[in-house]
């Protein structure tokens, strides 16, 4: 297992998809930046704390389905793309060993990516001029971004389950787009209760503000739908992967 992670990591630092992805990341706040400047006359003047804030909205109703798709989409397959599949298949290491090597990379790079969020929101918000900065309206905010990103995460293992079936990156990455409709969409019906693509927009809201006003909240059972998801999926890899072929 140490040995298929410290692999997973090499393949990483010949590719410069992480270098894209923080870049992507860095310029998010430009996105929050425009919601506020397109907010209609006699809206409230932004502070500090309520643009640090919308870190979380952004990341689940704009990016971060798409973003983290396609990381998972490339971390699972990659080596269909790039015709090494035999040769890892045949290596004399148990298969779910790379399958859970890529979901720990996928974490550690989707949770590094959302600590990066936090930072360009916050420089953004200081690079605007913005007033009103507060360390206790900061500690809210990253629970929220966290959350989020873990939300948005517990959804990737169906993405990878695509990539080792359609044994590319494009089907994923197709799914992640539905994912990001459906996220969208849910959030603004009110049923990120129960679905999993829209349980970020209950704790980081939606694109259109107030004027979609929902009661969804993220209850118990909302947190078994999307851990379910994550395991199931996790084991569908596993047994997909265990049981294919070594064909490219």
């Amino acid at each position: 297992m140490r040995r298929a992670f410290i692999a997973e990591l090499a393949k990483l630092r010949r590719s410069s998809l992480p270098w894209w992805t923080a870049i992507a990341v860095g310029f998010a706040p430009m996105m929050s930046n425009i919601f506020v400047t397109a907010q209609p006359p006699g809206y409230t003047a932004v502070s500090w704390p309520s643009f640090f804030e919308l870190c979380s909205m952004t990341m689940g109703t704009w990016y971060g389905i798409l973003l983290f798709g396609l990381i998972t989409s490339y971390l699972f397959g990659r080596e269909y793309a790039e015709s090494s599949l035999p040769a890892v298949l045949t290596l004399p290491t148990r298969r779910e060993c790379f399958v859970l090597a890529k979901f720990g990379v996928l974490i550690g790079w989707v949770f590094a990516l959302a600590i990066l969020s936090l930072m360009a929101q916050g420089v953004w918000a200081s690079a605007l001029g913005l007033d009103g900065f507060a360390w206790s309206a900061v500690w809210p905010t990253v629970g929220e971004v966290l959350t989020v990103a873990a939300l948005v995460l517990l959804t990737q293992p169906i993405v990878a389950l695509v990539a080792v079936i359609g044994r590319g990156v494009f089907a994923p990455m197709i799914f992640s787009a539905f994912g990001f409709s459906a996220g969208m969409i849910g959030g603004i019906a009110g049923w990120g209760e129960w679905l999993p693509w829209a349980m970020p927009t209950v704790v980081g809201g939606t694109f259109l503000g107030p004027v979609i006003s929902t009661d969804s909240q993220l209850t118990t059972g909302s947190w078994a739908i999307a851990l379910s998801v994550f395991v199931v999926g996790v084991i569908a890899v596993i047994c997909w992967v265990n049981n294919a072929d070594s064909r490219a």
